[in-house]
């Protein structure tokens, strides 16, 4: 049995592309929004805070999952230099948002607001 994936990378590259499209977005920009919509979903639905490992680790699987539908789709086109810049665009500000929290959240310790 031949299992071949290739026409669901083709879709996926194809939605990618008219969400782009329909939205007059940069890819850098839709980046920068998939991390945050990811970051902020999985700590809302997975009930979990910011400061918790779960909601970045989230980000990150998707982040370096896309890339690699990316370098394995038909399209092609992917380089280095591009998913390194995909992967940045999409982790950055979840990771900022993380360490705030972390830094924030620790139970236990004194509030430095004050």
């Amino acid at each position: 049995m031949d299992i071949s994936i290739t026409p669901y990378l083709a879709h996926y590259s194809a939605a990618k592309q008219a969400l782009a499209t329909n939205l007059g977005a940069t890819e850098d920009l839709l980046h920068l929004h998939a991390g945050l919509i990811i970051f902020f979903a999985a700590a809302l639905f997975l009930r979990h805070r910011m400061r918790s490992r779960v909601p970045i680790a989230l980000v990150y699987v998707f982040a370096f999952g896309n890339e690699v539908i990316d370098f394995y789709s038909p399209a092609g086109g992917a380089t280095l230099a591009g998913s390194v810049a995909d992967i940045l665009n999409t982790i950055v500000w979840p990771t900022l948002l993380f360490l705030l929290a972390r830094r924030r959240g620790k139970a236990g310790k004194p509030d430095r607001t004050h």
